[in-house]
């Protein structure tokens, strides 16, 4: 995407039945595509160009892909003026860092470009010492002027739930917002519940993994997933995906194929979401299962066993299976 798409194998896909009386906006942008459904207003023909000038500003500020953008004119050191959306998602996304120790970095972003993930695609595997030297000590900047800042895992979601806060500055109350896979409903669906599908990996299957509602004492739920299945290169029969982890510097390797996060409650926390699926991803399927656990985090983890994918989730997740 615009904003470095990160491929997702798993697609989310809201189930909306036959006949459908919701009023829906479509568009193109972060090089994916968004489709929101609104089911309590009548069709305002300002909303989409609302929708498409806010997404537009949330590029600008922080695609990878844009050499004028904030964020690259930011990687290049150059004067510009303090913004403080920019401000202050860098600075949650430090805080986000920490939280998961740090197997979520915004400041990889330059061993995302050596890996060839990044704008300039490349397939080849680094010198040891060219990633040594941009691997993030911490989660926050340092004197390396080597390292530069890459939003890509929590952008999209950080972009659902801005257009969520249009909506809500709207008084809408019942809406879905898919902008590339990443989720957020609130209210319900006319009648009935927004009902989020997590599709089967196995393409011979189309029988959804697992169903999800959001409960009638919550205000929102966000979903978003990490995957590995379609942005990865082969190189000498070893595949090498997009996720990096950010402490060694190289790709991960583990047998998951994604992850699901899904957080509802009374905020809108899409971008959390995207982000906390990512770190559970890099973490792996130990690891990240016990973290999400210990933190009550609803996750779905799917994964390769003797040729064949299985699932595992938390008892949070399971709580909001519908």
């Amino acid at each position: 995407m615009t904003l470095a798409v990160r491929y997702l194998f798993i697609s989310l896909l809201l189930l909306t039945g036959c006949v459908s009386n919701e009023n829906q906006y479509q568009g193109y942008i972060f090089g994916t595509y968004y489709n929101i459904k609104i089911s309590d207003s009548p069709n305002l023909n300002t909303i989409q160009s609302s929708i498409d000038f806010k997404l537009r500003e949330i590029d600008m500020l922080f695609s990878n892909y844009k050499s004028e953008s904030y964020l690259m004119r930011f990687n290049r050191k150059e004067n510009q003026a303090t913004n403080d959306d920019f401000t202050n998602l860098l600075n949650h996304s430090i805080e986000i860092c920490k939280f998961v120790n740090q197997n979520f970095n915004i400041f990889a972003g330059s061993l995302v470009n050596l890996w060839g993930f990044g704008p300039v695609k490349r397939m080849s595997v680094p010198k040891e010492d060219d990633i040594e030297n941009i691997i993030p000590r911490g989660c926050e900047s340092s004197d390396n002027d080597h390292l530069e800042i890459d939003f890509s895992a929590i952008a999209k979601g950080y972009a659902v739930d801005e257009i969520a806060r249009l909506l809500d500055d709207q008084n809408l109350n019942n809406y879905f917002i898919d902008i590339g896979g990443e989720i957020l409903v609130k209210g319900n669906k006319k009648k009935s519940p927004w009902i989020i599908c997590i599709e089967n990996p196995d393409t011979q299957n189309s029988k959804p993994i697992e169903c999800l509602s959001k409960k009638d004492n919550e205000k929102y739920m966000a979903v978003a997933t990490s995957g590995d299945y379609r942005n990865f290169f082969t190189l000498d029969n070893k595949r090498y995906s997009h996720t990096i982890d950010p402490k060694t510097g190289f790709p991960i390797s583990n047998n998951l194929t994604s992850v699901s996060v899904a957080l509802p409650g009374q905020f809108r926390h899409a971008g959390d979401a995207d982000a906390l699926a990512t770190a559970l991803n890099v973490m792996g399927l130990k690891e990240g299962f016990e973290f999400a656990v210990n933190n009550s985090i609803a996750a779905l983890f799917i994964f390769r066993s003797e040729g064949e994918f299985s699932i595992r989730m938390t008892p949070s997740f399971e709580d909001i299976i519908h």
